[in-house]
């Protein structure tokens, strides 16, 4: 069961037309998996809460930018 690895050199990497990426809100977070990590007392709940209410108010119709599919 032994497959060769594929590879593809830069020249056609960078000709290759990539899809935009997706973001929740708009321009600050693509969509994937995220880890906010940071040291102790520099507000990275505070973020976290205002991201939610940025995600909440665009999917109550508030006019934000957050796309919530």
């Amino acid at each position: 069961m032994s497959k060769k690895l594929q590879t593809i050199d830069a020249e056609t990497l960078l000709a290759t037309p990539l899809k935009p990426v997706p973001f929740i809100v708009g321009g600050l977070i693509p969509r994937g998996l995220h880890i906010l990590a940071g040291s102790p007392k520099i507000g990275k709940s505070w973020l976290v809460l205002w991201l939610c209410l940025k995600v909440m108010l665009s999917k109550a119709g508030a006019g934000n930018k957050a796309d919530c599919d």
